[in-house]
């Protein structure tokens, strides 16, 4: 028989246990009782990184339907920058770890070993490759999921990610070369797990084959967009296999509108459910009062209609910045181009005569609009990257970019690769495929 004093010493300890049950039932109950506003404002509204909201999904379905429909119907999401350098980072806005950054290589499976660039985006998905290798990686920094692609041939060259992130199924679109009226394209579809090869013709537009401004394509409206240097945009999704869309350009965007010896540089960017295009216009031999920002919104997608910003060009003259040697660098502008810029590997790859090769700014060069607001515009000046507010015309200091990588040299991720990949973060984050293929 158990002893008096065990049975005594049981009645103790079980006493213990239900009132330190009784106490954390009544914290959780305080917790879930505290009032809608205190929660949105004080609680949710402080959190910048996703992690952190979705971790609080889980105290209680009050919570959890409480930060569903409140962020669900405010379109929550978190622009981050993926900078190219070694180490890889990422900075600007919500990013994952607040205003700093975060080093990628953290948010990535220790599998996949350094040093890989970010080639492409989709959502919350990163396209990553792994230096000196034709092996492709899609991750999601988020949940750290990731999985390896199929090998490719060949030599890499403009590529994009799209695809259905609730399925976890996407496609990669890499763009061999161009011809006149034909565009190669290589693409794998994760539910196949091959890569296929496809011949897309086109209306011929130029004499000579079709050369994008930038690697990553522009993800919009289910297609892939690439932006051709002086010519038209050309979309493809991989649903329709066997057919792409081009969208002209206006006369008045044309590089030759500026002027016979104007220098453009432009990029494609999306920003409030429209495609806009950043251009840099800069003279070689006029004043710096004549160096200027524009920016062009497709309105109507189908009709291929343009339309300038109502804020007109924006001149280098008039920017201003509370750190002095970015005023003074904008101010007192000097241009610098050169032949044989960053997009030099792929003008080879797609066989463009040099002579048809325009010049190009060196820096400053157009990165991206902030997807909620195209009057703020990433540039990317000499060792860092700012943010300009057309509104105010205001330089503000994004980041310090690293000039030179350790291990694999300058030359691999700032002339190869677009420097800066957007990132958006969600509260739903994107499925990763546990394997390629059926």
């Amino acid at each position: 028989m158990v002893s008096l004093r065990k049975r005594k010493r049981a009645r103790k300890v079980i006493k213990g246990k239900i009132n330190d049950d009784d106490v954390r039932r009544r914290k959780r109950n305080m917790i879930d009782e505290l009032p809608e506003s205190l929660l949105l404002v004080e609680i949710f509204m402080r959190l910048r990184n996703p992690r952190y909201i979705m971790a609080c999904k889980s105290v209680s379905k009050r919570w959890n339907s409480l930060i569903s429909s409140f962020f669900d119907d405010h379109r929550w999401s978190s622009l981050a920058l993926i900078v190219n350098t070694d180490p890889l980072c990422t900075t600007n806005e919500l990013s994952l770890e607040g205003w700093k950054g975060f080093q990628l290589s953290n948010y990535m499976d220790p599998e996949i070993k350094s040093p890989v660039c970010v080639l492409a985006s989709y959502r919350d998905v990163l396209l990553c490759k792994k230096f000196k290798e034709s092996r492709f990686y899609i991750v999601n920094p988020v949940t750290m999921q990731w999985t390896r692609l199929p090998q490719t041939c060949g030599r890499l060259s403009p590529i994009g990610l799209t695809g259905n992130g609730s399925k976890g199924r996407y496609y990669v679109v890499n763009l061999v070369r161009s011809e006149p009226c034909v565009l190669c394209l290589s693409v794998l579809d994760t539910k196949r797990g091959k890569w296929r090869i496809r011949l897309i013709e086109h209306p011929r537009w130029s004499e000579f084959g079709w050369c994008p401004t930038q690697c990553h394509a522009v993800n919009f409206e289910g297609a892939l967009h690439w932006l051709g240097q002086n010519g038209p945009i050309v979309a493809y999704n991989p649903k329709y296999r066997h057919a792409c869309i081009v969208i002209h350009r206006f006369p008045e965007m044309r590089h030759e509108s500026y002027g016979e010896k104007a220098v453009v540089t432009e990029t494609l960017t999306i920003s409030m459910g429209y495609l806009r295009v950043i251009q840099l216009v800069c003279y070689p031999c006029k004043s710096e009062k004549d160096h200027h920002l524009v920016i062009w919104t497709l309105v109507d997608y189908k009709k291929s209609i343009w339309k300038q910003e109502e804020h007109g060009p924006i001149y280098f003259s008039d920017m201003v910045s509370d750190l002095s040697w970015i005023q003074d660098y904008m101010q007192r502008y000097n241009l610098t181009t050169s032949k044989e810029n960053c997009m030099a590997l792929i003008k080879e790859v797609f066989l463009l005569p040099r002579e048809t090769r325009r010049q190009q700014i060196i820096w400053p060069q157009p990165l991206h609009c902030h997807p909620d607001n195209p009057l703020l515009v990433y540039l990317y000046l000499p060792e860092s990257i700012v943010l300009l507010d057309i509104t105010t015309k205001k330089l503000r200091l994004i980041t310090k970019v690293a000039t030179r990588t350790r291990r694999m040299g300058y030359h691999f991720y700032w002339t190869r690769y677009d420097k800066v990949i957007p990132l958006t973060l969600h509260l739903d984050p994107s499925l990763i495929p546990d394997t390629i293929g059926r």
